[in-house]
């Protein structure tokens, strides 16, 4: 019994659209915002500027964010596989726009 698999570790049973749809019941978008807004609060040294993040950082806060909410999902209900793990991150990306530090 210990080398059987959990049903929904298998990667061929993994679908990314159920992930981000339980990450989108979880993390509505302006919660999401806010999780980033405080994110990149951590980036900023404390006598910078505001905007010192928007000018010298590289989507290092919004890389946080997107870990956090696929690492809910994985304690939540299951581990992904690496590719799934960049599947989702891209749906992510999609959904959550301002997640993308390019936008």
């Amino acid at each position: 019994m210990k080398y059987l698999k959990k049903y929904n570790e298998n990667q061929e049973e993994q679908d990314p659209i159920f992930v981000i749809t339980k990450i989108k019941e979880e993390y509505p978008s302006d919660s999401v915002k806010k999780m980033l807004e405080k994110e990149i609060k951590h980036w900023i040294p404390d006598e910078e500027d505001p905007d010192f993040y928007s000018t010298s950082g590289n989507g290092e806060a919004e890389d946080v964010i997107i870990n956090q909410l696929i690492g809910w999902f994985d304690k939540k209900y299951y581990s992904l596989s690496d590719e799934n793990f960049e599947k989702v991150k891209q749906l992510i990306l999609k959904e959550y726009e301002f997640l993308n530090f390019n936008y």
